[in-house]
């Protein structure tokens, strides 16, 4: 299985400061999106480390016989350590955190980690379909079907995460692991994109741009001109025969 990626990340028409982070690493197999949070450098140093620190803790388990997602969950708390620790050290970043979402792909197989309201999504077939949960209060919510989808974006407390990486000494990701197919493409992406596209337009809108860094672009051009209230990341990862 081959795989092809593009990602494509914007400051948005609100923000002074791109909080978000990507990374791509197809030696590894690791592909990963982070949004930070926390006053002024803070989101974007919580997110570099968990991104940075991600990738090391994969390089330094390659070889060995841990699962995709054994693997994934070991860089989690490498992640969540660093972050953790650099906020108690330095008070100007305490209180920081960030979310994640990443795959790990290798064997054929491939794992996903999430944690936060960055989403990951599966394209197979003409459809979509969601591969996270928001750990988010609005997203609780929603799962109690307590409130509706029209209702939850403009809810108070939409931005209000229940988990995120940094925040405490330890963190629970959720994990899966699956058997991506051919032409299968996924998309890692931080609420920016989310907060203002809806699923079905980020499907038409990879489907109707075979190219990738080109779909990616686009999909960050459509938050952003829906008011790009936020900064905007978009991962793309297509699978290919």
């Amino acid at each position: 299985m081959i795989l092809r990626a593009a990602a494509s990340s914007d400051v948005g028409l609100r923000r002074k400061a791109n909080e978000d982070r990507y990374a791509l690493s197809p030696d590894l197999g690791l592909y990963l999106v982070a949004d930070g949070m926390g006053g002024h450098s803070a989101g974007q140093v919580a997110s570099r480390l968990a991104a940075e620190t991600a990738l090391e803790a994969v390089q330094a388990l390659a070889g060995t016989s841990s699962s995709l997602a054994e693997k994934l969950r070991y860089s989690v708390a490498a992640a969540n350590r660093a972050i953790y620790t650099r906020s108690a050290e330095d008070p100007e970043l305490n209180g920081m955190g960030t979310t994640l979402v990443a795959i790990l792909a290798g064997g054929g197989r491939a794992a996903l980690a999430h944690v936060g309201d960055s989403r990951a999504y599966l394209l197979r077939g003409g459809g979509i379909r969601r591969l996270t949960d928001d750990h988010s209060i609005v997203g609780e919510l929603l799962r109690r079907q307590e409130i509706s989808e029209e209702d939850a974006r403009e809810h108070p407390h939409r931005h209000v995460l229940t988990r995120a990486l940094g925040v405490r000494r330890s963190v629970e990701p959720d994990l899966v692991e699956l058997t991506p197919a051919p032409s299968d493409v996924f998309v890692l992406c931080s609420d920016g994109l989310t907060n203002h596209v809806e699923d079905d337009e980020i499907a038409k809108t990879v489907r109707d741009n075979p190219d990738l860094q080109e779909a990616a672009e686009r999909l960050v051009d459509f938050a952003n001109g829906r008011g790009g209230d936020d900064n905007t990341t978009v991962l793309l990862l297509r699978c290919e025969t």
